[in-house]
C-alpha cells in the first residue's frame, strides 16, 4: 500500500524540460510532451532527478548519504518513493482584456480528475470540476464578460463555477475546447539562445519553453507497508514532502544558470 500525494506545480519562470529527441524543425530544442495528448509534460525520470538534486542540496554530505538513498535510491536500490509524470493542467495565453488567462481544456480537467480517482485521492467540489470536464461549447468560456484569447473567442458562462477551478489554477481562468486548446499548445513560446566565444557569437539555437505561470500536476507516493518500528524512514518521507512545499524555489529542467524552471509545489489536500 502507498500513501499518495497530489501536487500542483507552478513555474514562476519559463521552463525547458528538453525532450532530447533529434528533429529537423525550426525549433532546435523542444520540450517534453505526452505521447497521447501532445500536451507538455515532465517525465517522471526528469522530475525525480531534479528533486533528488534539490534534496541533495538541502542536506550536508553526511546526512544526504543517509537520506537520499532511502527516498531516491542509489546503485543498490531504486528508492522507496514512487514518482509519476507531471501533466499539464493550465497554461497562460494572452487576451485582449487581461494580460493573460490561464487556459485549460475539458480533456486536461478530465485527466486530472481521473488521475486523482485512480490513486484514491478525493478532490474537493468534484461535481463542479466534472462540469468543466464535460464542457462542450464551441468557444472558450470565462467567468465574466467577453474577450479574445490569442485568436479564440471567449464568452461568459454562468453555469460553471470558476472559483472551483481557480483554486487549482489561479485567476483568471478560461476553459477552451479540446481542439482549440491543442492548437494553442502547438505554438508555445520559442526563445533564441546564443553562445558566445570571447564575445563573438558562435552558435545560435532556438528552444521551446513552457511559459511562466503554467500549472502542472503530479503524484508522489510513499510506501505504507513499512515495519511499524521503522520511524526513521517515516521521518524521511515527512521531511521530503516538507521540502517540496517550503518557501524555496525548486528548479526543474535545463538552463538553471539563466533562471529557467523555478517552481513551487503545492500539495492538494484530500476532501
Amino acid at each position: 500500500m502507498y500513501k499518495h500525494h497530489l501536487y500542483i506545480i507552478e513555474n514562476h519562470t519559463n521552463m525547458h524540460v528538453g525532450s532530447g529527441d533529434a528533429n529537423f524543425d525550426l525549433i532546435d530544442k523542444q520540450i517534453q510532451r505526452d505521447v497521447i495528448t501532445g500536451y507538455p509534460t515532465i517525465h517522471s525520470s526528469s522530475l525525480k532527478g531534479a528533486l533528488k538534486e534539490y534534496c541533495d542540496y538541502r542536506h550536508d554530505k553526511s546526512e544526504a548519504e543517509n537520506f537520499i538513498p532511502h527516498i531516491f535510491g542509489d546503485d543498490n536500490n531504486s528508492g522507496k518513493v514512487r514518482f509519476v509524470d507531471a501533466h499539464l493542467l493550465g497554461v497562460p495565453m494572452r487576451s485582449s482584456t487581461e494580460p493573460y488567462y490561464i487556459c485549460t481544456s475539458p480533456k486536461a480537467i478530465s485527466e486530472f480528475v481521473e488521475s486523482a480517482k485512480l490513486f484514491g485521492i478525493a478532490l474537493q467540489d468534484i461535481d463542479k470540476l466534472k462540469a468543466f470536464a464535460d464542457y462542450q461549447g464551441n468557444n472558450a468560456a470565462i467567468a465574466n464578460g467577453n474577450t479574445t484569447i490569442e485568436t479564440i473567442t471567449a464568452q461568459a458562462n454562468s453555469q460553471l463555477d470558476f472559483a472551483t477551478i481557480e483554486s487549482y489554477l489561479g485567476a483568471p481562468v478560461a476553459i477552451v475546447p479540446d481542439k482549440l486548446y491543442e492548437k494553442l499548445l502547438k505554438d508555445l513560446p520559442v526563445i533564441a539562445r546564443n553562445q558566445l566565444n570571447n564575445g563573438e557569437s558562435k552558435n545560435l539555437w532556438y528552444e521551446e519553453v513552457l511559459p511562466r505561470k503554467s500549472r502542472l500536476y503530479t503524484i508522489i507516493s510513499d510506501p505504507e507497508h513499512l515495519h511499524r518500528n521503522d520511524q526513521k524512514l517515516t521521518n524521511h518521507f515527512t521531511r521530503f514532502h516538507g521540502y517540496l512545499t517550503d518557501k524555496e524555489m525548486i528548479q526543474l529542467g535545463g538552463n538553471a544558470s539563466v533562471g529557467y524552471g523555478l517552481c513551487r509545489f503545492t500539495e492538494v489536500p484530500d476532501a
